[in-house]
């Protein structure tokens, strides 16, 4: 499936030139920090690629929650430019409050967009489907973390819509919550589900297991991951805020 995204080389970035500015204004990945070590490792093997893709760039990780060194930390010691970019796919609480908060009182300090919905994410979305086996399946939904935020589910509800409009078929969103094997089963027929989530963790842990007490999921696909093409979409957004 071609949605128009070079995985090999996601933002054409190699054998680019640089200016000055790029060289001096560091980027700081904000990931939410997990508790799983599979899901820390993820995280920091998709920071490496984000460092593979542009060498020259100065390129931190630090987290919003669990995990040391925070932002708040991190930006405590920050010594000139920086974009923060928070490695999150939906404005929850740590998009909308959180980070602006932190990142407010250092001048020269920007925050990018987070990463979802987005085009690269769906298409990405679209390979953990089919590693999955969920090609075949007679309906598909989305699963994400949950939030309280509006702007968190509209996020979500856009990203779903762009995923049914790649596929060709329709998505539905469905709730990480008890709810879930009911709602499978009763969309009635065999279910894949895409996993709105970028890393291992107790959300995909949680859904692995909902999903698996439902006789209608056939299918669930694994977390975005370390994958080029998300590590590209991260240097997109800090460009776009530099």
């Amino acid at each position: 499936m071609d949605v128009g995204v070079d995985v090999a080389d996601p933002q054409g970035v190699r054998g680019r030139a640089y200016d000055r500015q790029s060289m001096t204004t560091s980027l700081i990945a904000a990931a939410h920090g997990t508790r799983s070590a599979a899901g820390l490792a993820t995280t920091r093997r998709l920071i490496d690629l984000v460092r593979d893709l542009r060498p020259a760039l100065a390129v931190d990780l630090c987290f919003l929650d669990v995990l040391e060194p925070s932002l708040r930390q991190r930006l405590a010691r920050l010594d000139g430019a920086a974009v923060v970019v928070p490695v999150l796919l939906s404005a929850g609480y740590h998009v909308a409050d959180d980070v602006p908060s932190i990142a407010g009182p250092h001048a020269e300090v920007r925050v990018a967009r987070h990463l979802g919905p987005d085009r690269v994410i769906t298409q990405v979305l679209c390979e953990r489907l089919i590693e999955a086996g969920g090609a075949g399946a007679d309906h598909v939904a989305l699963v994400a973390s949950p939030s309280r935020r509006a702007a968190a589910a509209d996020d979500v509800a856009a990203a779903a819509a762009d995923l049914a409009e790649v596929l060709a078929r329709p998505v539905h969103v469905l709730p990480l919550d008890d709810s879930l094997p009911s709602a499978l089963a009763g969309m009635g027929g065999s279910v894949a589900v895409a996993s709105y989530l970028l890393a291992e963790g107790a959300f995909h842990e949680t859904l692995r297991a909902l999903a698996s007490s439902s006789v209608a999921a056939v299918a669930v696909a694994e977390p975005l991951g370390a994958h080029p093409a998300i590590a590209g979409l991260i240097l997109e957004r800090y460009d776009s805020a530099r």
